[in-house]
């Protein structure tokens, strides 16, 4: 293991304590780093000794030098993550680790490239703000959604990454950036599309949501595709924003377009994959893609 890795992990935890205004020390970053008890104590000697941190008494401090480090290698996790999400097809629970691996490699040129080339992104697919090319962080707006305690249509504009167990429960019920989400205390319920999402109080910490005006609202009847039943027509509004890269240039390409009128076909024997007619074109889809696709029902007949 190159002991610059350690050294960065090291800053980026440091400088994420420091924006939650949590003092740090070497027993939590032991516990929180997956890198030896020897290595962690290397490389907090080394940073000491370079002026990024400084200790005061058991308390590790990140000094300027080290905060700009450290912000760096955030800016180089983030591009990446939008990357992976723009330009790639790889499932949204791998881009964090894949983003971690990557962070050390790319040199500031190869990240100042993808960002130009993505129209230098505010935030990340996750909702979390891209520091600049200077350093500088756009601000996150919005309140935790676990601080909501009033019926309300909400917007979600970021979901905490970590830590990826709460991540990815929070993402296996299909919720997303840009989700449009309903809050109802009198029956319990939180629903988006559709949907109906059970979340452990735990989670809602995680999730950070923009309390919408009446006028703002999403137009009522919008459900996911993976609602049709057989026999019901509907006609598509649009992609989810969670839809991007590749595979939303896919669905396009195959007629899922917003005014498209579409219906079932065919269901396999497990459901999965399910055949629509659209465009007078058979196309089957799995539900993770049906998921993805906004639809308003013209006929409610199976119902």
């Amino acid at each position: 293991m190159d002991q610059s890795i350690i050294e960065e992990d090291v800053l980026k935890y440091l400088y994420k304590n420091e924006e939650k205004n949590k003092v740090s020390n070497f027993q939590e970053i032991d516990n929180e780093l997956l890198f030896s008890s020897d290595q962690i104590s290397k490389s907090i000697q080394q940073l000491i000794q370079d002026r990024a941190i400084s200790k005061v008494e058991n308390t590790l401090i990140l000094e300027e030098k080290g905060r700009i480090s450290a912000i760096k290698l955030i800016r180089r996790h983030r591009i990446y993550e939008k990357y992976l999400s723009e330009k790639t097809g790889f499932s949204k629970s791998s881009w964090h680790h894949k983003a971690e691996e990557m962070e050390h490699a790319l040199t500031d040129e190869e990240v100042n490239l993808m960002s130009k080339e993505l129209g230098n992104p505010q935030f990340d697919p996750h909702g979390d703000p891209i520091p600049t090319k200077d350093g500088k962080l756009p601000k996150l707006k919005g309140i935790s959604l676990s601080k909501i305690e009033h019926n309300c249509t909400v917007k979600v504009l970021h979901i905490e990454d970590e830590p990826r167990e709460v991540y990815k429960s929070i993402i296996k019920q299909g919720l997303h950036i840009g989700s449009i989400m309903t809050i109802n205390f009198t029956s319990s319920m939180y629903a988006t599309e559709g949907h109906a999402l059970d979340f452990d109080r735990k989670d809602l910490k995680n999730i950070t949501v923009q309390v919408l005006e009446e006028e703002e609202e999403i137009p009522k009847g919008i459900v996911r595709l993976s609602h049709l039943k057989k026999g019901e027509q509907a006609v598509i509004t649009g992609l989810s924003s969670e839809c991007r890269g590749i595979n939303r240039r896919r669905l396009l390409d195959l007629g899922f377009v917003k005014g498209s009128k579409i219906m079932i076909n065919m269901v396999s024997p497990l459901s999965d994959p399910t055949a629509f007619l659209i465009r007078e074109t058979l196309i089957a889809l799995r539900k993770e893609q049906t998921d993805m696709i906004l639809i308003k029902k013209i006929n409610n007949d199976a119902e």
